[in-house]
C-alpha cells in the first residue's frame, strides 16, 4: 500500500512540475484529471470516459473561445490517475473569466462532480472561485464535510462512479450509433433516387413512368422523412421488453407521424410508404442488436421475423378499414402468396434483400474501404436489377397483373444474368423501355433496394 501512496505522491508532484514550468515561461495552465478515491485511479473504462470528457472540454473552450496552445498540451496516465494539462495562450478573457468558464463545463456535465478542471495562472498559482464542491455521492453536503465526516462508504462511492461511468459511455454509445444509423438511412434513400438511369423509376435525369413526381419530389419527401430516424434507432436501442411485438404500437405511431409529414411535403404524393415501413422496422430492429452487440444478418432476420409474426394475416387476411379493400387486400384477395408484396416479404424476413440484393453488394463493395459515386453505381444498379427480377412487386400486380410482372421480371433478370458483358447495354435499355410502353415502376424494388443498402451498411460498420 506504502508502495503505491509512493507512486500517486510522486505523479502529484511531476504534475506540479509541469505546472511549475509552464508558469515560469510566464503561461498560465488549464488541466484535468478525475476525483477518483482508492485504486486503481485508471482503468479502460476511466481512461474512456476521460477522452471522452476531455474532447467536451475542449469543444466548450473552443465555442467560448478560450484559446489553449494545443502543441504543448500533456496527456498521460500515471499513479494518480488520467491527467491534461496545456498551456493557455493571450485570450479575451481573464483568469478569472476562464476559471468562470470551466465551472460552467463542470456544472452542466452529467459527471461534473466528478471532474476537476483547474486553472493555474502565469505566477504559478491557483485561480479559485471560492465555491465549495458539493459531495459527489450525495449532492448535499460540501464535499469536504463529507470526506471529514466519513458520511459515504469507499464502496459506496466506488459503486456510484463505476455506475455513473457506466451510464455516461452507454449513453455516449447510443447517440453515436443511432446518429449513424440516422445518416445511413437517409444515405439509402438518396442513393436509390440518385441512381440513374432506373428502368421506371424516378431518377437524377427522368421522371420513368411518373408524370406527378420527379427528383426534386424525391430530396423533398427524404429530407421531411430524416428528422425521425434517429428517434427511431433511440427506441431500438433503449427497448428493453422481451416481448418484441409490444414496440408495434409506438412503431406504428411514428410511422404514421412519418406519412403525414411525407403528403404534406409532397402535396398527397406517395413517394416513400414502402420505404417509411421497411426502414422504420429495420432501423428498429437493428439499433436494438448494436445495443446488444449482436447485429448479425442472421440476427436481424430472426428478429424482423420475430417483430412481425403472422403479418400477412393479421393486416392483409381481415380488413382493417371500413369501405373498399386497399390495394394490398385486392392483390392478397386475388393472387394469394404472390400478392402478398411488402408485408409478405418482411414477414418472411426480407427474403429478397438477404438472397438477392446484400450477396450482390457484398460482391461489389465488401472489400472496398471508399465507394466512389462509380462503383456505388454499378453495385446498386446490379442489386436493383436482382430484386426486379425476384420481387412479386403488389404495385404492378394490382395496376398490370401478372403477365406484365413476369415479363418485367424476365427482361431484369436476363439483364441481370448479362451485367459484366457486352449484352448488358441493349438488354438494360430494353428493360427500361418494357416499362415506359406498359408505364409501370417496381417502386417496392426500389425500396428494397434503400433497405439492402441500409442492411448492408450497418453490418459492415457493426458486426
Amino acid at each position: 500500500m506504502s508502495d503505491v501512496l509512493g507512486k500517486i505522491l510522486k505523479a502529484r508532484d511531476q504534475r506540479s512540475v509541469l505546472r511549475k514550468g509552464i508558469s515560469e515561461s510566464g503561461q498560465a495552465s488549464l488541466s484535468l484529471n478525475m476525483n477518483i478515491p482508492g485504486f486503481p485511479k485508471s482503468d479502460d473504462r476511466i481512461h474512456s470516459c476521460f477522452r471522452q470528457v476531455l474532447t467536451e472540454l475542449k469543444r466548450h473552450l473552443l465555442s467560448h473561445r478560450v484559446l489553449i496552445d494545443s502543441k504543448q498540451e500533456y496527456c498521460a496516465v500515471d499513479a494518480a490517475g488520467d491527467f491534461y494539462l496545456v498551456p493557455l495562450l493571450e485570450n479575451t478573457y481573464s483568469i478569472d473569466e476562464i476559471k468562470q468558464i470551466t465551472e460552467k463545463f463542470e456544472e452542466t456535465h452529467s459527471l461534473g462532480r466528478l471532474l476537476d478542471v483547474d486553472i493555474t495562472n502565469a505566477e504559478g498559482g491557483p485561480v479559485s472561485s471560492g465555491k465549495a464542491k458539493l459531495c459527489y455521492y450525495c449532492n448535499e453536503k460540501p464535499a469536504l464535510v463529507c470526506m471529514r465526516e466519513q458520511s459515504h462508504s469507499y464502496a459506496d462511492i466506488r459503486q456510484k462512479i463505476n455506475d455513473d461511468i457506466d451510464q455516461y459511455l452507454s449513453e455516449i454509445r447510443k447517440d453515436e450509433v443511432c446518429k449513424k444509423l440516422a445518416s445511413n438511412a437517409l444515405k439509402s434513400l438518396l442513393h436509390e433516387v440518385a441512381l440513374s438511369p432506373k428502368p421506371g423509376l424516378v431518377d437524377r435525369n427522368s421522371n420513368g413512368s411518373h408524370d406527378d413526381m420527379d427528383f426534386s419530389t424525391f430530396i423533398d419527401s427524404a429530407s421531411v422523412l430524416s428528422v425521425y430516424f434517429k428517434e427511431i434507432a433511440e427506441y431500438g436501442f433503449s427497448y428493453t421488453n422481451d416481448d418484441l411485438k409490444k414496440a408495434l404500437p409506438e412503431l406504428r405511431r411514428i410511422g404514421l407521424l412519418m406519412e403525414e409529414d411525407m403528403f404534406r411535403e409532397t402535396n398527397g404524393i406517395n413517394t416513400h410508404k414502402g420505404a417509411i415501413f421497411l426502414l422504420g422496422f429495420s432501423l428498429f430492429v437493428s439499433a436494438y442488436l448494436i445495443a446488444k452487440r449482436s447485429f448479425s444478418y442472421q440476427a436481424f432476420v430472426d428478429l424482423i421475423k420475430d417483430l412481425n409474426g403472422n403479418l400477412v394475416e393479421r393486416e392483409l387476411g381481415r380488413k382493417l378499414y371500413n369501405g373498399s379493400l386497399t390495394h394490398g387486400e385486392v392483390c392478397f384477395e386475388k393472387y394469394g402468396n404472390k400478392g402478398q408484396g411488402i408485408r409478405g416479404e418482411i414477414q418472411a424476413g426480407l427474403p429478397s434483400v438477404f438472397q438477392h440484393a446484400i450477396p450482390v453488394l457484398e460482391y461489389h463493395l465488401q472489400n472496398k474501404k471508399r465507394t466512389d459515386d462509380k462503383i456505388l453505381h454499378k453495385s446498386l444498379t446490379h442489386a436493383l436489377l436482382s430484386l426486379i427480377a425476384n420481387n412479386d412487386d403488389s404495385n404492378i400486380l394490382y395496376r398490370k397483373g401478372v403477365e406484365v410482372l413476369d415479363g418485367l421480371k424476365q427482361k431484369a433478370n436476363e439483364a441481370f444474368l448479362n451485367f459484366e458483358n457486352e449484352k448488358f447495354e441493349i438488354l438494360y435499355k430494353d428493360l427500361i423501355h418494357y416499362c415506359e410502353k406498359n408505364h409501370i415502376s417496381p417502386g417496392g424494388s426500389a425500396d428494397l433496394l434503400a433497405v439492402s443498402y441500409f442492411i448492408f451498411t450497418a453490418n459492415k460498420q457493426h458486426a
